[in-house]
């Protein structure tokens, strides 16, 4: 596995860092349950050292922008084969959790919001996330051994998401400098798809039915029915697929009913879009006025 090199450039000369050895786990599990960011941009923490039914510990679990369960797994030295069995065993068990089983954890960890107000507060297209419909693997550590790197390779050319990244610390006088490496980086990633199940989702089956389509306008009836005018134009296929009149911005139908909830404060949670379809009208001048619901 790549590893980085620093140097330090001193008299037009250059002086390379050495990686030195970190009390890695400790500290790196603070960093990562401060921000999760560090490691996945797109995700959001839900616990850290989690317990599983079989009574093992789960480093860190994180949510994605897709819904997806992220699980972490954090070895101070050089990982070997036996963290494979191990971050799998997680999955296993992770992949059997329903939305209120990580509400829960999500409470445990001082949260008072339900898993589907986190991921909406987070992320877009609230109405296309499904809650952990896959699974995705980390094994994070300062080295990654020969026989790991290759049994990690084989998992993901086979379809599963699994990765393996290196943190490696370096030490400048009382300056620290951590750097990070993927096994498998995002582009070459093979990543199998349940196509059944992403095209099952509301928007995404509407669009697939031609029941919605590009050029139509749908309304907000919560502010429609105190006279506000929340209407907005279909302009693509897809998720982030709604344009208000005389705007730029685009908006998801999760995204949009937000907006208008929070901004004329109607009383409804901005953040659990599940039940919005009856709140939606498809705008339609032939055939009447309906709700999406009842599409």
């Amino acid at each position: 596995m790549q590893e980085t090199r620093i140097w330090k450039v001193i008299n037009n000369q250059l002086q390379e860092f050495k990686s030195i050895p970190l009390d890695f786990e400790n500290r790196l599990h603070s960093w990562l349950e401060k921000d999760i960011s560090i490691l996945l941009p797109d995700a959001v923490l839900i616990g850290s050292k989690i317990i599983t039914d079989h009574g093992k510990e789960i480093d860190l679990m994180a949510i994605d922008s897709n819904g997806d369960l992220v699980i972490i797994e954090l070895k101070k030295h050089s990982t070997t084969r036996d963290v494979i069995g191990q971050i799998l065993d997680y999955a296993s068990w992770a992949h059997t959790l329903k939305a209120d089983d990580l509400t829960k954890i999500l409470q445990k960890s001082g949260s008072q919001e339900s898993i589907y107000e986190v991921v909406n507060r987070n992320f877009d297209n609230g109405e296309e996330i499904e809650i952990n419909e896959n699974q995705r693997l980390l094994i994070v550590a300062s080295e990654i051994d020969a026989i790991t790197e290759r049994i990690v390779s084989f998992l993901a050319a086979k379809g599963l998401d699994i990765n393996a990244v290196t943190f490696n610390y370096f030490k400048d006088g009382n300056d620290e400098f951590i750097a990070k490496n993927y096994l498998i980086k995002t582009e070459e990633a093979i990543v199998v798809k349940d196509e059944n199940k992403r095209s099952g989702r509301f928007v995404t089956r509407m669009f697939h039915e031609g029941k919605l389509d590009v050029g139509q306008k749908v309304a907000y009836l919560p502010l429609q029915n105190i006279g506000v005018n929340a209407k907005a134009t279909i302009f693509k296929k897809g998720g982030s697929c709604l344009q208000l009149s005389n705007s730029d911005e685009k908006f998801s139908f999760s995204g949009l009913r937000a907006k208008f909830i929070k901004e004329n404060n109607l009383g409804l949670n901005p953040y659990f879009p599940y039940n919005q379809w009856g709140e939606w009208e498809l705008q339609d001048p032939v055939n009447g006025n309906k709700k999406l619901s009842d599409l």
